[in-house]
Parts: structure tokens; sequence; C-alpha cells
């Protein structure tokens, strides 16, 4: 499945003024929906790095004096800008919705999907568990 799949161009409406939902047409985990460009796969490599290192001074649990505080949080701020322009222009690109999840394989170079669920586990082992037995069990212990 390609992302020439999804053209919003050619989305049926059954009614004029009708919406569509953009999750109704969201391709599975790991779906590929093109290669990145080598400037891309620069640029994604770069913001997942400052990404990181601001998730750890984040993580730390230090005091900040005022101006600190400050300079962080413009730091935290222009991060957020750098990112929003890059992933605007790849979303442009593929012509997606930004209300979908991608991520770019910077080693690789594809593009491809990442929803909010858990690729590892299916959704039907959790049908077999009853949580009052598990809670029963849990108690006698």
């Amino acid at each position: 499945m390609r992302h020439d799949d999804y053209e919003f161009d050619d989305v049926d409406v059954e009614e004029e003024g009708e919406l569509f939902n953009v999750y109704d047409i969201l391709p599975p985990d790991g779906t590929i929906l093109e290669m990145a460009t080598a400037e891309e796969m620069v640029r994604a490599a770069e913001l997942e790095a400052k990404h990181h290192a601001l998730q750890r001074i984040q993580d730390s649990n230090f005091q900040l004096s005022g101006v600190s505080f400050k300079e962080l949080l413009s730091e935290f701020e222009r991060y957020e800008q750098e990112s929003m322009e890059f992933w605007t222009g790849v979303y442009s690109r593929l012509r997606i919705p930004w209300a979908w999840t991608i991520r770019i394989d910077v080693a690789n170079g594809p593009i491809h999907v990442v929803n909010d669920r858990d690729i590892f586990i299916d959704e039907e082992d959790f049908e077999e568990y009853d949580v009052d037995d598990l809670l029963d069990e849990y108690e006698e212990d």
C-alpha cells in the first residue's frame, strides 16, 4: 500500500458538505509511505538527537534559577518550532493528514506510520482475561 492510495482529492463524499474522518483511512502500523530524502534523513536525525538531549535534561531532577529556566524554555521553544517546520514540510510533501503519526528511519530512509497502539500486542488476547478473576487471584496471594 503506497501513500498515493490516500489522495484526499479523490475522497468520496456522499452529500455536499459532508466531512470524512482522516482516521478512517489511517494505514496500519509500519506501513511505509515513501522514502525520505537525504536532507530529510539528516534533519530528522538532528531533531531526534536534540529531542533526546532535551528529554534527558527534563528527566534529570534539578533546580533552576529564573534565568536558567528562561534560557531552557527558549531552547525548548526553538526546538519545537524547528521540529514543526520540518515535519510540516514532510507531511505536505506526502499529502497526508497531520493527525497521522509518522516517523523517519534515519538509518535506512523509509517514512512509516506509527499509531498509538502497540503492534506487538494482539488486542484479541485481552478478551481472554477476566479482570475480576485476576483481582481475586491477586487478593488471595
